[in-house]
Parts: C-alpha cells; structure tokens; sequence
C-alpha cells in the first residue's frame, strides 16, 4: 500500500486591524503537534410547563488554539514572542539582534492580534484575531527545548480554504538541552552558566478577560480579549540537593531557602535574576531574562533506587526602578529579513 502525502501546517500573519482577517501567512512554523477549535456556548430556556428545556439556542462563540513545537530561532517563534511581549527594538550588525520587552504601564498600545491558518489533509481553517493566552518553555536533559502557546479569540472564519504550500523558511536546527544554559544574577552564556540545572520550566501567562470582549447584537467577540494580571512562574530542578558549599554560580541553596534568606532575588542595574540561554549557534539564539524572583521552598526527597534531587518553584515579579518590567527577551535569527514581528 502506497503512502500518502498530507498537507498538514501552521502559519500565523499579523492583523493591522481586529476586524479584518490577513488572507495570506507571514510565517509558517515547524509545529509537532495542534489544537485549534472552534467553541461555543449552548443557552437553554427553562420553564415550569414541561419537566425539561423545550428550546435552547446556540450562545456565545469563540476560539481557542494550542500548538507545540522545538523551541527554535525562526520568524514565527518571533512572532509569537513579540505578540506576548508587545514591545521590540533591533541592533543590526551583520544579523538582526532582536530584544522583546513588556509594554511600558503609560503605554495605549495593544498586543499583537494574529490570523492562524491550519492546513488539515483536505483544507485549511482559518482563524482570525487570536491573541496570545500563554506560551511555556521546558528543557530537559536529552531532549529539544520545546515552547507550547495558547491563543484565544472569535469565531473560526472559515474550514473549506484551500490549502497553500506551506514550507518554512527556516533552515536551521531547534535549540536542545546540550545547548541550553540557565545563570543566576547575571546573564546567561555558553561560558557562565550554571553546571548544576538538570531541568527548567516556565509558563508566561496575560490572563485573557475573553468575557469582557461581547457586546449586544453579536454572537462572537467584537476586541482583543484584554488582558489582566501578567504571571510568569516556573520551576528549576538541580542534580542534587544544594548546599552553600556546592554555589558556583550564585545558585540558590537549601538552608538559606529554608531561612527565607534568599526567597527574593532581585540584582541592581541591568543584571537579571535569572536567565536562560537557549543556543542554536552564536547566530541564532532565544535568551529570556527574569529581573525580579521570588523562589518558594525547595521540594527535595530520597528513596532507596533514586538519587536526590532539588527542585525549586519561582515566581518573577515586577522590577520596579532598575528594569521596570517583569522580563525581556534578547534573541537573533538569520531566518529572512528583520521584520520578525511582522508589522
């Protein structure tokens, strides 16, 4: 038996206006996996005269996506770090070094709004004036770093359009754990970084408000689901119970943990608290920067066929003064031309 070819693809464009839909792609990502459905409500009428609802209609309509992919340094990465982040200025020397940064709090400006188009074997389904919910990170020891993002927004557009050729244009590999350096108090590079970091995770969240996005005469969403309070949370686990003797690279350790000593982290000038490099090669790149932490209790323990481990929840918070934002995000990619934002 024959094997057949399926068209299968995620692309994003970004909308200049949230009512009108982008008809063709920017970037198309190297996507694993998806899950972008329509959803909506069901509002049923009760009354006394029969012992069940006689009558109910269709109610509020919206989407919501989710796809995973290796984290890599391509334009569609990019854009959907800029559309979380908001905010972006460029270097140029030679390549495009890219840094993402929180809108300020005196900003009018939105986040960017994105169509996504999903190629699925037969046709594509579009769906227009996504925001980005939350993307996550993780790296781990043997496998590729990989990103996950949610969106959420209005009714999908369409599922019969047909399917484009859809190939990316980035040529390079993903980013994977011999490749990825996490550093305390100062910024991560392949030359100072901590050798003691088995594993990192974390999670930026805008809390979309998809309520408040409805108004009367209309069955779907008529703005951006705002957002509301920014989180960005995650979790180290080190390869062994830390003590203030095994601190190399200002690692936080057990007993001052435990004091509360060192729950906040929070370095003056521009050092950040926390930063992850995630290397392809020196040209292609993704470093995120934490300004302002606040570690919980460490959760370590020991049985009689594993070696101990520590493993340590953060929370970054706002780093008022120094940085004025939670976190930024230093980048460079040789995929096409600087206009990663898509703008």
């Amino acid at each position: 038996m024959g094997v057949g070819h399926h068209t299968r693809y995620v692309s994003a464009a970004r909308q200049t206006d949230f009512d009108t839909p982008e008809t063709s792609a920017d970037a198309v990502g190297e996507v694993e996996s998806e899950g972008f459905q329509q959803s909506y409500d069901i509002l049923k009428r009760e009354d006394m005269n029969y012992y069940g609802s006689a009558k109910a209609v269709v109610s509020k309509l919206y989407s919501e996506g989710q796809f995973s992919m290796a984290l890599q340094p391509c334009k569609f990465t990019l854009m959907m770090l800029h559309g979380i982040m908001g905010a972006d200025s460029e270097e140029t020397d030679g390549t495009v070094l890219r840094t993402f940064t929180e809108l300020p709090i005196t900003s009018n400006a939105e986040l960017p709004v994105f169509t996504f188009f999903v190629g699925r074997d037969d046709t594509e389904h579009r769906f227009p004036g996504q925001v980005i919910e939350s993307i996550s990170v993780s790296a781990s020891i043997g496998e590729y770093a990989m990103m996950t993002v949610n969106t959420i927004g209005p009714k999908q557009s369409s599922s019969t359009e047909t399917l484009a050729v859809a190939v990316p244009s980035y040529t390079g590999d993903a980013a994977h754990f011999q490749k990825a350096y996490v550093q305390f108090e100062a910024a991560a590079t392949s030359s100072a970084y901590s050798a003691l970091v088995q594993s990192v995770d974390f999670e930026i969240k805008t809390n979309r408000d998809i309520d408040n996005t409805y108004n009367l005469a209309s069955d779907t969403c008529n703005r951006p689901a705002p957002p509301t309070m920014r989180e960005v949370s995650g979790s180290i686990t080190f390869h062994k119970a830390l003590l203030a003797g095994d601190v190399a690279s200002n690692e936080v350790y057990f007993n001052e943990l435990m004091a509360g000593t060192g729950s906040v982290v929070n370095p003056s000038g521009t050092n950040p608290a926390l930063s992850i490099l995630f290397e392809v090669d020196a040209s292609n790149f993704i470093r995120f920067d934490f300004n302002k932490l606040i570690y919980e209790m460490p959760e370590t323990s020991v049985s009689g066929r594993d070696s101990q481990t520590m493993t340590v929840n953060f929370h970054a918070l706002y780093d008022l003064g120094d940085q004025n934002q939670i976190m930024s995000i230093n980048c460079q990619s040789s995929d096409g031309a600087t206009d990663y934002d898509a703008l």
